[in-house]
C-alpha cells in the first residue's frame, strides 16, 4: 500500500512541477485495495524480497521475480507429513493453532528463540485432522531444528491468483504466459477444500490419478494431496473398439473459478505462448525446485479493466475474444486479430463474444461484479 500512495505522490509532484508523466499503458483488472499477508500480523516482517510483504496481486514483474527467487523455509520430513504448530514454544503445549506440510510448504520464519522458532504460514488441515483450522493465516512455534532453506530454480516461477482464478507463469524475471484454473471450492461441511494461500515448492511429478469418477492427469505435488494438474476429465471406454474416449466439459466449464477439493486445475489448452498443464509438466525444474506463490482472496476487490484496454477478435466468424492477437485457438489464416477495446465489450457486434478458453482474456463488467460478490471470505 505505501509503494502505490509514494507512486501517486511522485506522479502529483511531477505535476506540479510542471512537468507529466510517461503515458502508461493501459491496465487490466486490479486489486481496488492494496494489501500484504503479513500486514495484520502480531508479528510483522522486516524482510527485504519476501512473499509476506509482497502486495497481493501485484502487477510489477520485478517485484514479484524478487520474490519468487527467494529460498523456500519449509520443515524438515517427508511430503504427506505434516507437523502441528503450537500457540506456545513448550514442548507439552497441545494448544495448536495450524498444521504445516513438511519438505514443500514455505514457512515464514519471524524469530528465532533458541530450540524454537516462531513461524507464519497458511493452514494446511486435511479432511479429519484435529486442528480444525481450514487456509487460515496463523502464528505459532516450531522446533527450530526442523527448518530447512531451499534453493529454487531460477528460470521460472509459478503465482496462482485464488481472486482472479488465474496461474501466471514467470520466465526469466518477466510474465510469460497466463492460463485459467480452478483452485479448492469449500463448502460449510468440507471447509478443508479450500486451497492455501502461501508459498510452496513442487516436490514431486506424481502423473495420473483417480478422483472418484474424476481422471486427473499431470500432477506435481505442492503441499500434502494438493496439487497442479491438468483439468479432470472423465473416460469411457468404447466396447467394440476398446478406445478411450475423453470428456472435459464437465470440468472445463468450471474453470476461471473455484471448482476442485483443493488442487489446482489448470486449462489444457494452449495459450498464445503454447503454455498448458502438460507444458507445466515438461518444463518445470525437478531441481531446485519451482516455487510456486498462491494469492489468497481474503479482503481483496477487484477493479474494471482501463476501458482503452485491448482486445482481440476474429470478425469473420469468430465467436470468442481474446487477450492475443495471435491466440493459437484460431485458425492461422484469421490472424492476426482484429483488435477492439475492453471499453467496448457491450457493443455490436463483440456484445455475444465470449471469453477464449485458452488466451485467459479480461472478464466483463458483470464477470469482475460476480468475482467480487463471490469473495465472501473473511
Amino acid at each position: 500500500m505505501k509503494r502505490r500512495w509514494m507512486a501517486g505522490l511522485m506522479t502529483l509532484a511531477l505535476c506540479l512541477a510542471g512537468g507529466s508523466p510517461a503515458l502508461a499503458e493501459p491496465l487490466p483488472a486490479r486489486d481496488m485495495i492494496y494489501r500484504t499477508p503479513n500486514e495484520e500480523s502480531e508479528v510483522l516482517c522486516e524482510h527485504d524480497f519476501c512473499f509476506w510483504q509482497l502486495t497481493e496481486g501485484e502487477l510489477d514483474e520485478t517485484l514479484v521475480w524478487q520474490v519468487l527467487m527467494q529460498p523456500l523455509t519449509v520443515l524438515s520430513g517427508k511430503q504427506r507429513d505434516q507437523i502441528r504448530v503450537r500457540a506456545r514454544p513448550e514442548k507439552d503445549c497441545t494448544d495448536y493453532v495450524g498444521v504445516v506440510t513438511c519438505a514443500s510448504q514455505g514457512v515464514h520464519v519471524l524469530r528465532q528463540e533458541g530450540e524454537w522458532t516462531l513461524i507464519e504460514a497458511y493452514s494446511s488441515a486435511e479432511e479429519g485432522s484435529k486442528v480444525k483450522v481450514w487456509a487460515t493465516r496463523f502464528q505459532g512455534y516450531v522446533k527450530t531444528d526442523l527448518l530447512k532453506e531451499l534453493p529454487v530454480d531460477d528460470t521460472y516461477g509459478i503465482v496462482i491468483d485464488k481472486l482472479q482464478q488465474r496461474l501466471y507463469v514467470y520466465k526469466e524475471g518477466h510474465l510469460f504466459s497466463t492460463l485459467i484454473c480452478s483452485t479448492g471450492f469449500p463448502r460449510e461441511d468440507t471447509p478443508w477444500n479450500e486451497t492455501p494461500a502461501g508459498e510452496y515448492g513442487i516436490v514431486s511429478w506424481v502423473g495420473a490419478f483417480w478422483s472418484g469418477n474424476l481422471y486427473c492427469d499431470k500432477a506435481l505435488r505442492i503441499n500434502s494431496g494438493i496439487m497442479l494438474h491438468e483439468v479432470p476429465c472423465t473416460i469411457e471406454v468404447d466396447e467394440n473398439t476398446g478406445e478411450e474416449k475423453r470428456d472435459y466439459f464437465r470440468c472445463e466449464r468450471y474453470l476461471g473459478e473455484k471448482a476442485s477439493h483443493g488442487c489446482i486445475r489448470i486449462q489444457k489448452e494452449l495459450t498464445p505462448e503454447r503454455v498448458n498443464a502438460e507444458w507445466l509438466w515438461k518444463n518445470l525444474s525437478r531441481k531446485p525446485v519451482t516455487k510456486v506463490i498462491i494469492w489468497d482472496e481474503i479482503g481483496r476487490q477487484l477493479s474494471y479493466p482501463d476501458d482503452d484496454y485491448p482486445l482481440y477478435y476474429n470478425p469473420k466468424g469468430g465467436k470468442n475474444y481474446h487477450s492475443s492477437a495471435n491466440c493459437v485457438m484460431v485458425k492461422e489464416k484469421y490472424r492476426p486479430l482484429t483488435a477492439f477495446t475492453w471499453g467496448e465489450l457491450d457493443d455490436e457486434p463483440y456484445s455475444k463474444l465470449t471469453p477464449c478458453p485458452g488466451c485467459a482474456p479480461q472478464l466483463r463488467a458483470e464477470g469482475i461484479d460476480t468475482v467480487n460478490e463471490k469473495n465472501t471470505r473473511k
